[in-house]
């Protein structure tokens, strides 16, 4: 017998007794305790298999009757599927109250035997109203359950609630504790064919996300080049399309500008006719940054130009953000200074109203360049200050080391020594930091 045979035998013995007006002690004796009995019933595992055939026996029920209580119980199994595929596609269709409405309706005997299934369809509701709290605990208790849901094994149920637990910690930027879920969950996978594979690959996908936003670049490419060998055999357009977009911005990091490109043009051509606008928002981003960066000023104008527009159907307003930023970039490389300004203090003012630290950050890098360039030392100084608070507080020592490279320069030009020498030093601690934060 295995755990989900357990869980069902427990099912079958308890509704049997209930039907016999029978208590738990009116079964127990010297050889089965009350509390053994109960553990049969829920299905706990590991129990000793001999108490369950004697507990059968003393209910007068054969094993071989086993088989055709599953084969029947198989039957509603399907019955609940199909429920539960509605309520997924309302969720999909972000028609949340009356998914919920649905699995309210849900009797309590189907609920006892599909509670996983039903705090895992709950998670994705409150996810899908960005109330993350309500959704981790939903998540927890589904996987938490899993091993008593008989939908649970077939469904990769346990492998989807780590990767939603793990986009929960992404919203929040806790990019570790995200990895080590999606660690967990491809551990959970049990079904590696049919529509349920798939998990695998969006497991697999958001690993690659995780350890690039960690700064594990190398690890992340060498995942996403494994991941890859699987592409013909993935059947979601959209994995396929934030693979590309991954491909390329890893490319971008690793100054491998001709490849970046390739990968962007191609995913950018499998993105044409489709809704996925955030992935086809991010290759078209990744385009524009490696034509910026290769001095190819009218091939990254098209880029943002077309970006701008594509903007108000994006939900990641943060990737809009970068947008702004690389665009303000563009414009200071053109010596258009005047719109660099104003396109920069408009991401300035995103970045704030998101409340991203990190976002706030770079705005005021990128501003504190352009008013270096402009010759505006006093200005450019008190951006490149809060640009070091505000990295140091988002813990981006990446920032903070440019924006201290930058505040040096201003100093060098305005002849202070003594804060010359003292940003320099400030550097050196934020790259010991890095140092250590990279674990290299």
């Amino acid at each position: 017998m295995n755990v989900l045979e357990m869980n069902e035998i427990g099912k079958f013995i308890r509704k049997t007794r209930k039907e016999r007006g029978l208590r738990l002690e009116d079964l127990s004796d010297d050889h089965i305790s009350t509390a053994t009995i109960s553990n049969i019933e829920r299905g706990v595992p590991h129990v000793n298999k001999d108490k369950v055939l004697y507990l059968m026996g003393k209910l007068d029920l054969d094993i071989s009757e086993i088989p055709d209580m599953l084969e029947k119980d198989s039957e509603s199994l399907e019955s609940m599927q199909v429920k539960f595929a509605a309520v997924e596609a309302l969720v999909n269709l972000g028609r949340t109250q009356k998914a919920l409405s649905l699995l309210n309706k849900i009797s309590d005997e189907s609920l006892s035997r599909h509670q996983a299934t039903v705090h895992l369809l709950k998670g994705k509701c409150h996810l899908q109203n960005k109330d993350f709290r309500k959704g981790e605990r939903e998540l927890g208790e589904a996987i938490r359950l899993a091993y008593q849901d008989p939908y649970a094994p077939k469904a990769n149920l346990e492998a989807e609630s780590y990767y939603f637990l793990a986009f929960c910690r992404s919203v929040q930027k806790n990019w570790e504790q995200a990895l080590s879920y999606i660690e967990k969950g491809l551990d959970a996978v049990q079904v590696n064919e049919g529509e349920h594979a798939q998990i695998r690959y969006n497991l697999l996908n958001a690993q690659v996300v995780y350890l690039e936003k960690l700064g594990r670049t190398d690890e992340a490419l060498h995942q996403l080049l494994l991941l890859w060998e699987d592409i013909d055999i993935i059947s979601s357009k959209q994995v396929i399309l934030e693979m590309y977009g991954l491909r390329a911005e890893l490319l971008v990091s690793l100054n491998m500008y001709q490849d970046a490109v390739r990968y962007a043009r191609e995913g950018v051509q499998l993105s044409v006719n489709s809704n996925y606008y955030d992935e086809m928002f991010k290759l078209w981003s990744v385009l524009g940054r490696a034509y910026l960066d290769t001095a190819q000023y009218d091939d990254a104008s098209t880029c943002y130009e077309f970006l701008l527009e594509l903007g108000d159907q994006v939900e990641d307003r943060n990737e809009v953000v970068k947008t702004y930023f690389s665009l303000g970039e563009l414009l200071m490389e053109k010596g258009e200074v005047t719109e660099a300004k104003n396109i920069l203090k408009q991401a300035l003012d995103l970045s704030e109203k998101y409340y991203d630290v990190a976002l706030q950050a770079q705005a005021h890098l990128l501003m504190g360049r352009l008013m270096k360039r402009m010759s505006h030392m006093i200005d450019a100084i008190q951006y490149f200050q809060r640009s070091i608070q505000l990295a140091e507080k988002a813990k981006r020592f990446d920032l903070a080391y440019r924006s201290q490279f930058e505040l040096a320069g201003c100093y060098e030009i305005t002849g202070d020594q003594a804060e010359f020498n003292m940003t320099t030093a400030a550097m050196y601690k934020t790259k010991k930091q890095l140092v250590e934060q990279s674990g290299s």
